[in-house]
């Protein structure tokens, strides 16, 4: 019973990097002195203050 649940655990543990991975923007130009990252969905966005707030710009002056 002990194995499965290990095995259960490390599975989940697996799982969560894979999606935490996954989901990290991407650098793709620069915004007025901001680094750009593209969203999931296309647009561009740039990363403000330490709460990490994604402010999204206009498609034009994105290099995606």
């Amino acid at each position: 019973m002990k194995t499965g649940t290990i095995w259960i655990m490390a599975l989940a543990g697996i799982m969560t990097i894979a999606a935490t991975s996954a989901s990290k923007p991407k650098p793709c130009g620069k915004y007025n002195g901001h680094q750009l990252y593209k969203g999931d969905k296309g647009g561009c966005f740039y990363l403000k203050t330490k709460k990490k707030v994604k402010v999204y710009v206009d498609k034009k002056n994105c290099n995606c």
